[in-house]
C-alpha cells in the first residue's frame, strides 16, 4: 500500500483495539510510514475536572501496553510508543476528520463499532465516518484469523462515465492486490452486472419483445461488462493469483452475498462522492452493500472529494 505514509490509527481508548492496532502497526511497517494515534473519549464532567489529566495519561498508557503486548507476540520490529493525541468532547467525529485534515492523514485505521450478535452493517458513527473522513477509512472488525491468512475481495463497477471513476476503480484494485499480498496472497475481484428490463420485458403480453433479441441483448450487456472489467484489471498493472466473480443481479444483494459465501475477511470498495464541492452523496446501491456487510470495510473516496466538516 505505497500510497498510504500518513497513518491514523484511532482508539476510543478501550481494550478491545489489539486487533486493529496490529494491523495499523503491520501496515506502517510495511510501508515505512508515519503512525499516529488518536484516542477521542469521553470528557470528565465538571466535578471531576482535577483527574482530568490522570484519565487522559491512563488512556495513553493503556495503549502503550497494548503496542508492546503486540511486539511480543508479532514479529514486528517497531513497537517504540505511538505519538499519541487526546481528543475529548461529544462530537468524536467532528475531532476525528478535522485531525486527519489538520495532519494530512491519508489513512484510517479503527474498530468497527460493536454489533449485536447476528448483527450486520455499520453503526452511526462509522457510517458518518464513511460518508464525510476525507482520507481512506479502514473498519475493522476483530476476528481470531491471523491477518496473513485472511480472504481479500474487491468490489468493482467497471462501467466507468468520468477520467474520476476510472481513477477511483484502479485505486481500487491496487489497494486490494496489495492487501491481499499481505494476507493469503489471493484477490477476489466482485463485478455484477444486471439488465435492468428484463423484469419488465421478458413475457409481458402487452409488449411481446421476441426472447431471441432479448437474450442477444442481454448477452451483450454481459459482454461489454465483463470486457470492460478485463480492461481495467489490465491497466491496473496487477499481478498474483485473482479470481473474479463475474455476478448477474443487483450489487447491493450479490456483493454482500458473495462476501458471506467466500468467508471475505476484508472487502475494499469505494462510495460514490461529489468531488471539490462539499459533502458526500453516497448512494443506496452503496448505502444498501454498507448494511449489509460482517466482515472489515475498506472504502475509497475519489481523489477530490472535500469533506463538509471544517
Amino acid at each position: 500500500m505505497h500510497e498510504f505514509k500518513n497513518i491514523l490509527f484511532v482508539s476510543q481508548g478501550l481494550p478491545e483495539t489489539g486487533d486493529s492496532l496490529q494491523q495499523a502497526m503491520t501496515l506502517a511497517q510495511r510501508n515505512n510510514a508515519s503512525l499516529k494515534g488518536l484516542i477521542v473519549c469521553p470528557k470528565l464532567p465538571a466535578n471531576m475536572s482535577q483527574y482530568q489529566d490522570t484519565y487522559q495519561q491512563s488512556l495513553i498508557n493503556n495503549l502503550n501496553q497494548q503496542i508492546n503486548q503486540i511486539g511480543q507476540s508479532s514479529d514486528l520490529t517497531q513497537t517504540s510508543p505511538l505519538t499519541v493525541d487526546i481528543s475529548s468532547g461529544d462530537k468524536p467525529i467532528v475531532d476525528v476528520i478535522q485531525y486527519v485534515e489538520q495532519h494530512n492523514r491519508d489513512l484510517l485505521i479503527k474498530n468497527a463499532e460493536p454489533l449485536g450478535e447476528g448483527s450486520e452493517g455499520f453503526k452511526a458513527l462509522d457510517m458518518k465516518l464513511l460518508r464525510k473522513c476525507p482520507c481512506p477509512v479502514w473498519l475493522n472488525r476483530t476476528t481470531t484469523i491471523p491477518h496473513q491468512h485472511k480472504c481479500v475481495a474487491v468490489a468493482i463497477d467497471p462501467i466507468i462515465t468520468c477520467d474520476e471513476e476510472e481513477q477511483l476503480a484502479l485505486r481500487l484494485l491496487t489497494l486490494a492486490r496489495n492487501i491481499a499480498d499481505s494476507c493469503n496472497s489471493r484477490l477476489h475481484i466482485i463485478s455484477c452486472w444486471e439488465y435492468k428490463l428484463e423484469s419488465y420485458l421478458r413475457h409481458n403480453p402487452w409488449i411481446q419483445v421476441d426472447d431471441q433479441q432479448l437474450n442477444a441483448d442481454i448477452a451483450a450487456l454481459r459482454d461489454h461488462h465483463r470486457q470492460q472489467l478485463d480492461r481495467l484489471v489490465a491497466d491496473s498493472g496487477i499481478a498474483g493469483e485473482m479470481i473474479v466473480h463475474h455476478i448477474n443481479g443487483r450489487a447491493d444483494d450479490e456483493i454482500p452475498r458473495c462476501a458471506t459465501t467466500l468467508a471475505i475477511d476484508i472487502l475494499v470498495m469505494g462510495t460514490i462522492a461529489r468531488t471539490g464541492i462539499e459533502g458526500l452523496v453516497m448512494g443506496n446501491t452503496a448505502e444498501n452493500i454498507l448494511q449489509s456487510l460482517s466482515c472489515s470495510l475498506v472504502a475509497l473516496k475519489p481523489t477530490g472529494f472535500v469533506s463538509p466538516i471544517r
